[in-house]
């Protein structure tokens, strides 16, 4: 069997969803060994919760559907149908049909995942560089954006050049 993982992003404000097909080690078709399947797949995990979390040992077995705004610290699960197509991931956008599964369907459990806000190492950099993407002291954001500058700067000056020549394109009325 097929699961769809549900979870309303606080970052972005929307749902997110991730068809368990997607998940390369998860075979046992058993919605109990989910949590585990979902603590191996750590980058894909990241990608699709748009953070760090915690997954929980457990899942918590229950059809109550959680509003989203309480549902801010649980994955909630769907079954899925074997014959549904695999549901895209990452830049496909599902938002209306994810709106009408949500309604048609009631959910089979849940599983409790708490955000990772503390960092040591890499992560720690790498979560301040994304913080604050844009440093002035820093002599390679010093270096981008004079680049950008230089080539709008380009840009402009050839434009002004195209649109004084008489083989320039002209928009004919």
């Amino acid at each position: 069997m097929r699961f769809l993982l549900t979870f309303h992003c606080e970052a972005t404000g929307q749902w997110r969803c991730l068809d368990t097909a997607l998940l390369p080690d998860f075979r046992s078709a058993r919605a109990e060994d989910l949590p585990a399947a979902l603590r191996d797949e750590p980058d894909l995990i990241m990608r699709w919760l748009l953070g760090r979390y915690e997954i929980a040992n457990t899942l918590t077995p229950g059809a109550k559907s959680l509003h989203p705004s309480g549902q801010r610290d649980f994955v909630t699960i769907y079954a899925l149908g074997a014959d549904r197509s695999v549901i895209g991931f990452e830049n496909a956008y599902n938002g209306a049909w994810l709106e009408m599964f949500l309604l048609e369907n009631q959910p089979l459990g849940h599983i409790a995942v708490r955000k990772v806000f503390s960092s040591s190492g890499a992560m720690a950099k790498l979560e301040e560089r994304a913080a604050r993407p844009l440093y002035s002291s820093d002599a390679a954001c010093r270096l981008t954006v004079s680049r950008i500058i230089e080539h709008r700067q380009v840009w402009g000056n050839q434009c002004k050049t195209d649109a004084g020549r008489t083989t320039a394109l002209v928009e004919r009325t």
